[in-house]
């Protein structure tokens, strides 16, 4: 049984065929014993099992104009949905066949669209470009998607222009009625009330977070793949933050450093484990020398 073998599975490797894949997103399916990892570099969708070491290509690099993949989530109609960064798509896959349903193009002329999130029939999409978020409806003709709209801009509510704001991380706060979404460049966790169409930053008692991808965890704690500079360092860490019911505020409770090398940028939530992507950006963007293959950890989450 899976749940006898993937307990031991502390690494998950992906295809070495490919020197520099910069995993980014993760995404895990219905099923609870498969996910998908995206190639920020050149578009590759890998799909992984618990159970399993090693990944495989799911969705080749380029297919469908996907020459960039991001942020990713499954939605209840067993669609896997990618984020294309600077391409402007937003792409949806069968998972069942793997065959493309639907790609839908944001109608801006710079973006970078980042991760995305699914709530109430809608998925909802950071642009870290600008400080919008986009709205997708769920539900077309068939497969289809809606066209994508310019759902909020958060300088309305005291966010700072594009050079100094940088959305990445968003999930859902459902019995709060919001979405939490993470400013990487301002370190700090909006919450958009999604009925009212508003936005306040989250009050952490003082705390930076500097997120990028986010998941909910067992005993409702908020997990981040986060980094901070101090000093010239750059460091990076697993986060935990306690969040109010009403997403008005939060706690950190922990946080705990992975390897700067292995540059963390998002994580599921699976079988009671977190699966980490290490993305090697850091020392792709300080001009080192990547190692394939390419790695997800996957470890028991801590707490304080």
């Amino acid at each position: 049984m899976p749940g006898s073998v993937h307990s031991v599975i502390d690494t998950y490797v992906l295809p070495s065929d490919v020197a520099d894949v910069l995993p980014e997103g993760i995404a895990e399916d219905r099923d609870g014993l498969t996910f998908y990892v995206s190639s920020a570099r050149h578009g590759t969708i890998y799909r992984g099992r618990v159970d399993l070491p090693e990944l495989e290509v799911w969705q080749p690099a380029g297919v469908d104009g996907r020459t960039q993949a991001t942020g990713m989530t499954v939605d209840p109609r067993g669609r896997l949905l990618v984020c294309g960064w600077e391409t402007g798509h937003v792409l949806a896959y069968d998972t069942a066949t793997s065959a493309l349903c639907a790609r839908v193009t944001v109608r801006a002329e710079v973006t970078g669209l980042n991760d995305i999130c699914i709530f109430d029939g809608y998925a909802y999409v950071t642009d870290s470009r600008r400080p919008v978020i986009w709205r997708i409806a769920l539900a077309g003709d068939g497969l289809s998607l809606g066209e994508p709209e310019e759902w909020l801009d958060l300088r309305q509510f005291g966010a700072p222009e594009p050079d100094d704001s940088f959305l990445n991380g968003i999930v859902p706060a459902q019995e709060a009625g919001a979405l939490l979404v993470s400013d990487q460049a301002e370190e700090v966790l909006w919450r958009v009330d999604v009925a009212a169409r508003t936005a306040v930053r989250v009050d952490l008692g003082g705390q930076h977070l500097c997120a990028d991808g986010m998941v909910w965890a067992d005993g409702g704690l908020l997990y981040a793949c986060d980094n901070s500079e101090e000093d010239g360092t750059i460091r990076m860490w697993l986060t935990a933050i306690r969040i109010a019911d009403d997403a008005r505020t939060g706690v950190v409770v922990g946080r705990w450093e992975r390897p700067l090398a292995d540059t963390p940028t998002t994580l599921a939530h699976l079988g009671g484990r977190l699966y980490v992507v290490n993305s090697q950006m850091f020392v792709d963007q300080a001009g080192g020398r990547l190692t394939p293959p390419f790695t997800v950890s996957a470890l028991l989450p801590p707490t304080a």
